[in-house]
């Protein structure tokens, strides 16, 4: 399987989801056009790598600011690569936020609630 790559642009984030070390990024602003055509190709290629996972997953939100309509996209990704609790992998959410942004590490906390499961937070 090959690795997901997509360069960032003004209104989507980078995304580098490596399947050979289980380390995912998805790194920038997330404001597109369309939400859904822009998450569902990562939504499709982590089916795939759901079928032969790495043993350990690390996902990494260095998120600067996302919409409403990538919320839900972000929390469809989190729920799906959730499954992997259930074999015998292990995975680790870290959420990154500024240290002034307060609304961000809120995010970061309302998602873990949601999907009830603990995050690491990470300052910068």
């Amino acid at each position: 399987m090959t690795p997901l790559v997509i360069n960032s642009t003004e209104d989507t984030p980078e995304v580098i989801f490596d399947p050979t070390t289980g380390k995912f990024t998805i790194t920038g602003t997330s404001i597109p056009e369309n939400a859904r055509k822009f998450y569902d190709q990562i939504i499709a290629w982590n089916d795939e790598y759901l079928k032969t996972p790495n043993a350990n997953t690390s996902v990494s939100f260095k998120l600067k600011y996302f919409n409403t309509a990538s919320t839900k996209y972000l929390f469809d990704m989190m729920v799906q690569l959730k499954a992997l609790v259930n074999s015998k992998n292990t995975l680790v959410f870290n959420w990154y936020f500024a240290e002034d942004d307060e609304d961000m590490y809120e995010a970061g906390q309302g998602f873990s609630k949601m999907l009830r499961y603990p995050f690491n937070y990470v300052k910068y």
